[in-house]
């Protein structure tokens, strides 16, 4: 999952009691945003960040965002990595250790090591809310088996612990289940988260039926007020697996009864040899899941009428959130419907307008056509004028230049005559000597 999703997604949940986002594939990057959420959101019961490639480092980030005040009962953080360095599991069992909050831990397929198992010993030593504990399918080993039994032996409020392929050994297998029966038979019925599916009686690896190799199929019949038990009656076969021991136990369904419960336990520590023992183990085992079944059904009750009751509110709450923006949407629909109205408005007075100036302007297209007829009329009026004072200039100027040359002659021909009437007088003046 992207962050903007992550974020998203988160913050559409910010009033829910649960978180889930399983195989979202958040890494260590997407703690951050998880423990700012957890911090925030102070009615988160429950987170499932299964398959998620959580690793030691994420898991130091949510574990700091535990230990800020919050109120996580439930967290599920199988198959992941979270064992991949000893620090992150260092990390969370230091807030488990003073949480008041925390009842079921699974932390299943997380390749958690024999050096986390003192880690979790200590932190059971001292925790006093845990009540469901998954390590399935990790590797404590041996060494690790022996340091969880350790800190189980000093724990009471623990009543389930899964601890399916881990390799420990089954005398640690078999304290382990000594102690969570005796956990159960003082705990309330309904205390603790109860898991999903519970595991299965006698299934390899879990401390809740430890078998010893050897059993063979024997019937007997217990009278719990006699000092010792006898033969005979009750059914109880086991059957040698391959790899574990499977056990098919079925008496008669018995009642809640936590006097039959206590004389079972104690038969079981007082046995005289190891089949009495583990016969008395088996039936104290098949009491225990009936209790852990009407547990687990009125739980399963409870929290039914929990998530009906979260999710009529959630409608409620969505459906006054619907009117909410049904109604905002009416009135951004009834603004929009009014700025269209103004736009049609505005958009026809400036077609109005756009007319308007169409008209003036073909007008003044016309009266420009006309002016340039009457110029081009009045050019060719001016044109034949010039050409008319042209050619009368030029009759004029031809009118002078006769006149000229007839001037010019008549005063050649006047000095001639003066020229002839002198010498008449000459003529004249020496006659009349």
């Amino acid at each position: 999952m992207s962050p903007p999703s992550l974020l998203a997604h988160l913050d559409a949940s910010k009033d829910s009691t649960a978180l889930s986002l399983a195989y979202a594939s958040i890494g260590d990057e997407g703690c951050n945003a998880i423990a700012r959420y957890m911090r925030e959101n102070v009615i988160l019961k429950t987170i499932d960040l299964r398959g998620n490639s959580i690793r030691a480092d994420g898991l130091v980030v949510l574990a700091h965002a535990l230990r800020s005040g919050s109120s996580v009962t439930s967290m599920c953080l199988k198959w992941n990595h979270v064992g991949s360095h000893e620090r992150g599991v260092q990390a969370l069992c230091d807030v488990l250790r003073t949480n008041q909050s925390m009842v079921h831990l699974d932390v299943r397929n997380n390749k958690i090591g024999p050096e986390c198992g003192r880690l979790l010993g200590e932190m059971l030593r001292e925790n006093s809310t845990l009540t469901h504990l998954d390590l399935s399918w990790n590797d404590l080993g041996p060494e690790g088996g022996k340091a969880l039994l350790t800190g189980i032996q000093a724990n009471h409020s623990l009543i389930d612990c899964q601890l399916s392929g881990n390799r420990i050994s089954e005398d640690t297998l078999h304290a382990i289940a000594f102690v969570l029966r005796r956990n159960r038979q003082n705990a309330p019925l309904s205390a603790g988260v109860m898991k999903e599916a519970t595991q299965t009686p006698g299934s390899p690896g879990s401390p809740c039926s430890p078998v010893s190799p050897g059993q063979t199929a024997r019937s007997r019949d217990i009278d719990f007020n006699a000092t010792g038990p006898t033969t005979a009656g009750a059914t109880g076969a086991t059957n040698m697996g391959g790899t574990g021991n499977s056990t098919n136990f079925r008496p008669q369904p018995v009642g809640q009864d936590d006097g039959l419960a206590m004389k079972l336990l104690q038969r079981e520590q007082n046995y005289t040899n190891a089949e009495d023992a583990r016969f008395f183990g088996e039936v104290a085992e098949y009491i225990d899941l009936l209790q852990l079944d009407a547990a687990r059904n009125k739980k399963y009750r409870m929290d039914a009428e929990e998530r009906e009751r979260v999710v009529t509110k959630g409608f409620m709450e969505r459906e006054m959130r619907y009117a909410q923006e049904l109604r905002e949407l009416e009135n951004l629909l009834a603004k929009a419907k009014a700025e269209k109205d103004e736009i049609m408005h505005d958009t026809q007075y400036l077609q109005n307008e756009i007319e308007r100036v169409r008209e003036e302007k073909a007008k003044t297209v016309a009266d420009r056509m006309k002016l340039e007829e009457i110029a081009r009329a009045t050019a060719e009026r001016i044109r034949c004028d010039i050409r008319d004072g042209l050619a009368v200039k030029a009759d004029l100027e031809t009118q002078i230049y006769k006149v000229k040359r007839r001037q010019q002659e008549q005063e050649e021909e006047n000095a001639r005559l003066r020229t002839y009437l002198s010498k008449c007088k000459d003529d004249l003046d020496r006659a009349l000597r």
